[in-house]
């Protein structure tokens, strides 16, 4: 049993760092919020944040997929 617990431990501490630490080294694109008239909106295919639509092709701040075109 203590084994049980311990591994568990091992794992969710793990997956708490690695979600934690979100930061990459690399640079990130500014997103701009889709005004309500834009021609050409995009958004995240998982809905990360609800229905929030982008004007510029990039990635999803939270999940870092890639945005798609929206209706």
């Amino acid at each position: 049993m203590k084994k049980l617990s311990l591994l568990l431990l091992i794992i969710t501490a793990t997956l708490a760092i690695s979600c934690g630490n979100n930061t990459n080294s690399g640079d990130k694109k500014v997103l701009v919020v889709a005004a309500s008239n834009a021609t050409e909106k995009y958004s995240c295919p998982m809905k990360c944040q609800g229905d929030t639509a982008y004007t510029t092709v990039g990635q999803c701040p939270i999940c870092e997929m890639d945005l798609t075109k929206s209706n």
